[in-house]
């Protein structure tokens, strides 16, 4: 390749990315730089700690908002171009634009490096001091700030090309980058095209999943959902959408109507309320960005920040549309493919249905769909492999590949061939 390769690491924190980054500097030597960075250099500008991680958060918003939402990327980027390494890996994309910057380079590919929170919290309670509630307020904003320039990490997940879980506990530091080492290089040999493969069934029937999730019209979340028989074969696929002859909540409510639920049920109880349930203070105004909250201490005012109106989504979920359009006797020992865990709903049905595993990409917040699941005897797997975002990309080349060579070996055989007339 002339261009160099670019790979760049997303996350939420805790979950590895800075370990993973260290293993490719030390053990792959790729040239490493961190979008955070400059957000670091700004904090010492202001005077600010710089491992306080809402004072990271704070200027790392003030500096998107200010300078454009793809900055950090841009700055970043800006450090490696008079470099002439054949590759190089960024750590930090919180950002969507951030992704869409080095999306406009060759041969940029951005993996997702996945932790479940639990296991992230057990990574970081020391320095949390064991305060769960502020790791968890951290994580919120981390994950989705609701605010256009504040960090989407969810988001930036969502548009990897490759998920690469990251579970495990080892008991040292060099044992930990060996295993990282060990379960990466097949990743980046893929990448490199050193060492090419076909898709795994994982990968293939995910793909088709995501692809379906583009058919969705709802605005809050696109799932994509395949059924997979013991055979390998895909049975049935299906995405979230509102029944047919409905309008979708776009065009009816002009948002979620989860959303338009969840609105009228908390501005009607916040309207009841005299004073702060925080700070005690009198409401006599409220600021909305990024939700209601109180113009004296700025905390929320929501009092039922958990209540997500999950039973008043009047879409049919892509797990039970699929389960719908299955004949009985073909889901016996099936898989489904989900880009998203499964609701309670979808996995009661899931149960009653007799589909033997689930595999999914996005958890999901309902731990009794986790719960009727276990105890039901299916089985649930988290995702890890290339995503449909590059999978033509990354498993073309091995079509090519295979293709060169069933050519050289016609060649070969003619050849032989009319050697063989020749002599004869």
């Amino acid at each position: 390749m002339d261009q160099p390769i670019i790979i760049g690491l997303t996350g939420s924190f805790g979950s590895g990315c800075g370990t993973l980054q260290d293993v490719l500097e030390k053990k792959f030597k790729i040239k490493g730089f961190k979008l955070s960075e400059e957000v670091r250099q700004e904090a010492k500008k202001r005077g600010k700690k710089e491992k306080d991680r809402r004072v990271l958060q704070d200027i790392g918003d003030d500096l998107r908002k200010n300078n454009g939402y793809g900055y950090l990327a841009e700055k970043a980027l800006e450090k490696a171009r008079p470099l002439k390494d054949k590759m190089y890996v960024f750590r930090g994309f919180r950002h969507p634009e951030e992704i869409q910057v080095f999306r406009e380079v060759p041969n940029f590919f951005l993996i997702a490096v996945d932790c479940t929170t639990d296991n992230r919290w057990k990574r970081l309670e020391g320095s949390y001091n064991g305060d769960r509630t502020a790791f968890d307020r951290d994580d919120r904003r981390d994950k989705d700030a609701k605010l256009p320039y504040g960090q989407q990490v969810l988001r930036c997940v969502e548009h990897a090309d490759i998920i690469f879980a990251n579970e495990e506990f080892y008991e040292t530091p060099i044992k930990t980058h060996d295993k990282l080492k060990e379960r990466f290089s097949p990743y980046l040999s893929l990448i490199t095209g050193e060492k090419m493969r076909n898709p795994s069934l994982d990968e293939t029937m995910m793909a088709v999943a995501f692809d379906l999730a583009l058919q969705s019209h709802c605005i809050k979340r696109q799932v994509g959902a395949v059924l997979c028989s013991k055979d390998g074969y895909i049975v049935s696929g299906a995405y979230n959408e509102v029944p047919k002859g409905q309008d979708s909540c776009l065009n009816k409510y002009g948002m979620c109507y989860r959303d338009h639920v969840r609105n009228k049920h908390v501005n009607t109880t916040i309207k009841n309320m005299k004073y702060c349930p925080k700070c005690s203070e009198e409401i006599t105004s409220i600021e909305f960005l990024p939700e209601p909250s109180c113009s004296h201490c700025r905390e929320s005012l929501n009092i039922f920040p958990h209540y997500k109106a999950l039973d008043k989504c009047r879409s049919l979920h892509a797990e039970e549309a699929t389960i719908l359009k299955t004949p009985p006797f073909e889901v016996d020992e099936s898989t489904l493919y989900s880009t998203t865990f499964p609701c309670l709903q979808c996995a009661k049905r899931i149960l009653q249905s007799e589909i033997k595993t689930v595999v999914y990409v996005d958890p999901y917040p309902e731990s009794e769909a986790i719960e009727v699941l276990e105890k039901g005897g299916v089985a649930t797997k988290k995702f890890e492999g290339v995503k449909a975002q590059a999978f033509y990309k990354l498993f073309y080349k091995y079509r090519e590949v295979q293709e060169k060579k069933v050519k050289e070996q016609y060649l070969q055989l003619i050849s032989d061939k009319m050697l063989f007339n020749r002599e004869g």
